[in-house]
């Protein structure tokens, strides 16, 4: 099946999903950006610098990038595996860059996130939302603590400046996301990781993937 690891920048969704992908045999991990990709890295970039006139094509950009590579990695997965026999793993999935763009483009005149929600919804196939999203939820201490622990020198070199807007993104992170999969019919379930390390974190995982009923799935 399609799992997806969701939850805020910093929640720990990278480590969870490699462990999962090491977990079960034959699976696929989707991250959802290489560290080797010049565009997002560059867009990254300009975004925590606060480079005017760009929230929007990046943020297009993102959902173009998604749906190519998970439509890429799924056809590969599906010549030697089955759905139903093992998982894709994503590292957050597409729907979830709408709470970005509310965020990024809320300072800007409403018909830019208008025109970013149309744009979304002719450009995704909801047929690649995951069978399951597990939440990663955690403090803003928590987010703040391991963004500036895991070592990416655009976030620690930019954070203060940028402390807004983690705050405002990790305010309006979960509620967006429960919104979010009741729409497009995404079964989810939340971890709280705040007073866990990331083997009970990913023990929990493990217990709901196994413990998850699949049979809706129109997946093989």
């Amino acid at each position: 099946m399609v799992i997806s690891v969701s939850g805020m920048i910093g929640s720990g969704k990278s480590t969870l999903s490699k462990l999962l992908n090491k977990k079960y045999q034959n699976s696929l991990l989707l991250e959802e950006f290489s560290e080797n990709d010049e565009v997002f890295n560059k867009y990254l970039e300009w975004i925590y610098s606060k480079k005017p006139n760009i929230d929007l094509s990046f943020q297009a950009y993102i959902t173009e990038s998604l749906e190519y590579s998970f439509n890429k990695a799924n056809k590969e997965f599906l010549e030697n595996n089955s759905h139903k026999q093992t998982h894709i793993f994503l590292d957050r999935f597409n729907i979830e860059h709408i709470i970005f763009a509310i965020v990024t483009l809320s300072k800007k005149e409403p018909k830019y996130l208008k025109a970013f929600l149309d744009m979304f919804e002719h450009l995704i196939n909801l047929d690649n939302n995951p069978d399951l999203a597990i939440f990663l939820d955690l403090s803003f201490e928590n987010v703040k603590e391991r963004i500036l622990k895991r070592g990416r020198n655009v976030e620690i070199e930019n954070f203060n400046e940028n402390y807004q807007y983690f705050y405002e993104l990790h305010l309006l992170y979960k509620s967006e996301f429960i919104k979010l999969t009741t729409k497009y019919n995404i079964p989810y379930v939340i971890i709280d990781t705040n007073n866990l390390n990331e083997e009970e974190v990913f023990y929990k995982a493990v217990k709901i993937i196994d413990e998850f009923n699949f049979s809706a799935s129109k997946r093989n």
